[in-house]
């Protein structure tokens, strides 16, 4: 984004957004594993809410003939949400 913004256009703002959303995505995901690692219960929703979009994602991905990128993505969205179930069940006895 750094690269097009100094190629391509100069208007910045929709690069800066894109890359300020990207951080703050970034630290939110950081901070639900964190939660999630130590046990923490309002991290379990929004981290299972998380791979269920990334499902989503990956479902489009397979549409559009991007299976090199469709398969890691629902492998790793289908085990850490499976890995978060698990968790959550373990941790209710």
């Amino acid at each position: 984004m750094i690269a097009l913004g100094f190629t391509h256009d100069k208007s910045w703002m929709p690069y800066l957004s894109v890359i300020g959303f990207s951080f703050a995505g970034s630290g939110a995901l950081y901070t639900l594993a964190w939660g999630v690692k130590n046990g923490r219960r309002w991290a379990n929703s929004p981290a299972i809410l998380a791979n269920l979009i990334a499902l989503g994602v990956a479902k489009y991905q397979f549409e559009a003939g991007v299976y090199w990128l469709a398969i890691p993505i629902a492998a790793m969205a289908v085990t850490v949400t499976a890995s978060i179930f698990i968790t959550v069940k373990k941790s209710a006895k």
